[in-house]
């Protein structure tokens, strides 16, 4: 039973790390001193989303991985192969989608309207919980391109 534990409780651990979300003031690396394309616009519209996590071939492994481990216990003979392999099975596809739903977070679809441009863009983003900020209608933006967009204030 403690090695039940012992599995169950590293699992829990790589969840949580691999389900959390970002802020639009954390930056890619790759965008990090290097030019990057930046619009002003003004929000027109605000509608609330949930974000799904990604599914993640890491905790596939590390689901079936730990479904073996727990169906080398169960039967004898063919049947504890059939519940090694049932247990590795189900426990991939339990690791491989449990981040889409232990990643899902709320956030925001921004319409904004670029300054000098006719046709509104689109950008989806979380949440901002550090800074404590979500974009009103009427708002003054900044939309900067790079490795993903970002939506950030202005005084501009």
């Amino acid at each position: 039973m403690d090695k039940i534990k012992k599995i169950f409780s590293v699992l829990s651990l790589l969840l949580f790390l691999f389900s959390c979300s970002t802020s639009p003031y954390k930056v890619d690396k790759d965008d990090a001193q290097v030019v990057l394309n930046t619009d002003l616009g003004t929000i027109i519209d605000v509608v609330p989303v949930k974000i799904r996590g990604n599914p993640s071939e890491v905790m596939a492994v590390i689901g079936g991985v730990v479904g073996g481990t727990l169906g080398k216990d169960v039967g004898s003979g063919t049947g504890k192969e059939f519940a090694v392999i049932a247990g590795s099975t189900i426990g991939g596809i339990i690791g491989y989608y449990s981040t889409v739903k232990l990643g899902e977070h709320n956030g925001f679809q921004y319409t904004i309207s670029i300054d000098g441009e006719e046709k509104p863009i689109g950008v989806i983003q979380g949440i901002d919980k550090e800074k404590d900020y979500n974009f009103k209608i009427g708002d003054r933006v900044s939309v900067i391109y790079g490795e993903k967009a970002r939506v950030l204030p202005t005084d501009n």
